[in-house]
């Protein structure tokens, strides 16, 4: 049997998509299973074997490139399991295989044309994402526990080996996300590493290679010993990030594809979270959940997933505004800044 899992969103949806091939392959041990996604999706499957083939199509194809791309891969497969229920995803998989499921659409009426191309629906799960795909994989191999993130894996170069040797026992953070409402205060990230550092511990600082990141990481690291904070930001792929991650004691890091893979190697975990719904996007820990994270709570832990927040939860919690009405500047979010470094410190320092 072959069957392609199709993920057109951002990184960390599709590291959760991931999850469905090892599920399948325990079912199904010779069936092909292939992902498609955005070609700059694809670093973030690096080492995760149960997937055979990455598919990377443009993120803003033109209509020739899209028609290309369904002649290409037409009738190819014998299920195609659609994590979302958007346009493109609907004819990526009506055109690459002869069965289809995917999440419902809210609007039966207005999305009456993707019912006529789609073979099957599952409902919504109301909690985490990967409850939701974990039953789009039962109209193929049957029932399925629920679905255990995977984490991208590669081995560290000499070189980037050679950067490394300086650290000690070392915490690993991500301090960045591309989305400002998404990152804690600079301030507070400084307070935090003079901790780690009296704590006897180094830091590797993880990121990607913008110039943003790269200016963020200089602004909270500039003046603490090089040879205890080490940056690798723009400098590893995915799935060696998976692997610095894996080696270190702790990984404290905020809202973005890196906490998913953090979570998913097993490394005690911290993550800063503000406005997303974490019963939805909370990091799953790498054995699963056997409890669902809470909107309620502003400290809770899972396994080996901690998730802190601000105290005062309302009216920020859930929030889906990429600009903040109670802070200034609004690019900022109150319930990112208002987290102190102590509260942050309390739950980190019991893993280290």
């Amino acid at each position: 049997m072959k069957i392609l899992i199709v993920s057109l969103r951002y990184l960390g949806d599709c590291l959760l998509a991931a999850a469905l091939a090892p599920a399948i392959k325990k079912k199904l041990p010779d069936a092909q299973v292939d992902l498609l996604t955005f070609k700059d999706n694809r670093g973030i499957l690096e080492g995760i074997s149960a997937i055979d083939n990455v598919i990377g199509v443009e993120r803003h194809p033109n209509k020739f490139r899209q028609a290309l791309d369904h002649i290409r891969s037409w009738n190819s497969y014998d299920w195609a399991l659609s994590t979302m229920n958007s346009t493109r995803c609907t004819f990526y998989s009506w055109s690459s295989a002869k069965h289809q499921v995917m999440p419902q659409t809210f609007n039966k009426t207005k999305d009456l044309w993707i019912h006529l191309l789609i073979s099957k629906f599952v409902p919504w799960a109301p909690g985490h994402m990967l409850d939701t795909f974990t039953a789009l994989a039962e109209p193929v191999v049957g029932s399925i526990p629920p679905l255990k993130p995977v984490a991208p894996d590669a081995p560290l170069s000499d070189d980037l080996s050679q950067l490394l040797t300086p650290l000690g026992d070392y915490v690993a953070c991500h301090p960045c996300s591309r989305y400002q409402d998404k990152n804690w205060s600079k301030n507070e990230w400084r307070k935090l590493f003079s901790k780690i550092l009296d704590s006897g511990k180094d830091i590797c600082l993880t990121g990607g290679p913008s110039a943003f990141e790269h200016d963020y990481i200089r602004d909270i690291s500039d003046g603490f010993p090089s040879d205890k904070v080490v940056s690798i930001a723009g400098k590893v792929s995915f799935g060696q990030t998976g692997r610095i991650i894996r080696n270190a004691r702790a990984f404290l890091g905020v809202d973005t594809a890196t906490a998913h893979v953090a979570a998913a190697t097993g490394t005690p975990s911290f993550f800063i979270f503000g406005p997303t719904p974490v019963s939805a996007w909370g990091p799953s820990p790498k054995e699963g959940r056997p409890a669902q994270f809470s909107g309620l709570l502003d400290l809770q832990t899972v396994l080996n997933v901690t998730i802190i927040r601000q105290d005062q939860l309302k009216p920020c919690d859930g929030c889906s505004n990429h600009r903040c009405a109670h802070f200034d500047p609004p690019e900022l979010s109150r319930c990112m800044q208002n987290i102190p470094a102590e509260k942050v410190w309390r739950a980190l320092s019991n893993a280290l």
